[in-house]
């Protein structure tokens, strides 16, 4: 049901108390609302809501947007409904199977429309102000790569390092690994002989902020998901959002939107959250909002140093879009591959969507997506139309910029996923099996076995289950 509506003492936002009472309710409260309060409609808070239901707790959720999914977004006003977040259903989504048919939500084999698609192999690669397909890599001028790296292709240089990774057993196994382990992308690729353009090259479309600020730990937890995954990548038909959208229509809970959470107060017997109106008390609260965004909001709370210090500061990385319509699919004229890979900041990858409608789509992260979202959105339009022009002329007179998409500069997600940074391993393990006496936290930064969608679902069955041997 939807509804549009280390101290002992912690506070974050600030450190002082006057936060707090600064956004005090103009109605005032004097009951228990609800046995769980849930703040985040995304997956993590709706499988938390169905679990606790299914338990016979009242719950109640309260999302700050004006829809569900959280990073989960359909943007149906574009043709084609691209995605703009929550794209992939991975090998290993146990979880996510079996609630989306449970909710009759049909799943598509294949990448779907927001990660592109690839109908010629490889990548055209625009890499030193020259242009090359795959197949010219080796012998381009382009290529500045020592001699017995030159057949490695960009795209794939962070691939061909990942043998000298802390391997895994199992995906959680990084929750304990050594603390010598958690050093630097950047560092471990240097200790392993990479050169200074390979480093440039794969930090120039990292799945991240910096090869500096990325923990190899972080690589070798994803490979490890990877490697358990069994089975085809698919995507939800009709696009990602219909799975939030149909866990929520399926709860007896009412799911009020619109309502961001001014503050949280955690008392000896519940949880208070103040919105812009009123409060809602709860005995319990699970909060699913990315800390990114999370360290925004006044906080008072007996929390644990790490776990402090992840919602203070765990990396999410800063990426930026921009959803492009062609006139005619002019990738199948000139013969290169649909992809084009740059080392252009500001151009990061540019993917084919699909053919009916013709769409491309920009996709930037790190200091490309800082630049992009500096820009007034006239200027970065006619910046990208005119390198993408010089980089694939068959695009010329072919390109429209319909629609930039930013995820940092969202307030309620200050980026597209987190990322553990570099020394962060041990307090982010920590936080993921932390318990707390009333506040309770969750979402995919928050995950010990999966990622992504996955994750999200993981982490918020895992509170749920906590809490309900409690009520």
């Amino acid at each position: 049901m939807v509804t549009m509506q280390s101290t002992r003492r912690t506070f974050l936002a600030g450190s002082s108390a006057a936060l707090i009472a600064g956004v005090a309710p103009r109605i005032a409260w004097g009951r228990t609302e609800a046995d769980v309060a849930i703040i985040g409609a995304g997956l993590a808070g709706l499988n938390a809501a169905r679990v606790l239901e299914q338990a016979g707790a009242r719950v109640i959720v309260i999302e700050a947007e004006k829809r569900v999914g959280g990073r989960l977004h359909t943007l149906d006003d574009l043709p084609g409904a691209p995605d703009a977040g929550g794209i992939q259903v991975g090998a290993s989504y146990r979880r996510l199977h079996e609630i989306a048919d449970a909710l009759s939500v049909e799943r598509e084999i294949g990448e779907g429309t927001g990660a592109g698609r690839r109908q010629v192999p490889g990548n055209l690669y625009h890499v030193n102000g020259i242009s090359v397909p795959s197949s010219g890599w080796a012998e381009s001028p382009a290529n500045a790569l020592p001699d017995a790296r030159k057949e490695v292709e960009p795209a794939s240089l962070a691939f061909s390092y990942l043998a000298t990774l802390p391997r895994l057993d199992a995906p959680a196994d990084w929750l304990d690994l050594p603390a010598e382990a958690d050093i630097s992308w950047r560092q471990a690729l240097l200790n392993n002989g990479a050169s200074a353009e390979e480093l440039r090259l794969i930090e120039a479309n990292l799945n991240g902020n910096s090869l500096a600020g990325l923990s190899q730990v972080h690589i070798a937890r994803s490979i490890a998901i990877f490697r358990a995954g069994s089975g085809p990548i698919s995507t939800i038909k009709g696009g990602a959002q219909r799975l939030p959208e149909a866990m929520a229509a399926g709860l007896q809970s009412r799911v009020h939107l619109n309502e961001p959470v001014r503050a949280i107060i955690e008392e000896a017997e519940g949880v208070s959250l103040r919105l812009s109106d009123y409060a809602i008390r709860a005995r319990h609260c699970i909060c699913t909002v990315p800390f990114a965004a999370l360290r925004h909001v006044p906080m008072q709370s007996d929390l644990s140093p790490p776990l402090a210090r992840m919602i203070s500061g765990l990396p999410y990385t800063r990426a930026s879009f921009a959803y492009i319509a062609a006139k005619t699919p002019f990738w199948h004229e000139d013969g290169l591959p649909n992809t084009l890979w740059t080392d252009d900041p500001l151009i990061g990858r540019v993917f084919v969507l699909g053919d009916d409608p013709p769409m491309l789509k920009l996709w930037t992260t790190g200091s490309g997506a800082d630049q992009l979202d500096r820009m007034s959105p006239e200027a970065a339009s006619r910046a990208i139309v005119s390198r993408i022009e010089t980089m694939r002329p068959s695009a010329r007179g072919q390109l429209e910029v319909l629609r930039h998409f930013s995820w940092q500069k969202s307030p309620y997600a200050r980026g597209i996923y987190h990322n553990i940074g570099t020394g962060m391993a041990s307090d982010l393990a920590y936080a993921t099996r932390w318990q707390g006496s009333r506040l309770h936290f969750a979402g995919e930064h928050l995950a010990q076995s999966a990622s992504g969608m996955e994750g999200a679902l993981e982490s918020g069955e895992r509170a749920a289950r906590s809490i309900a041997k409690r009520l």
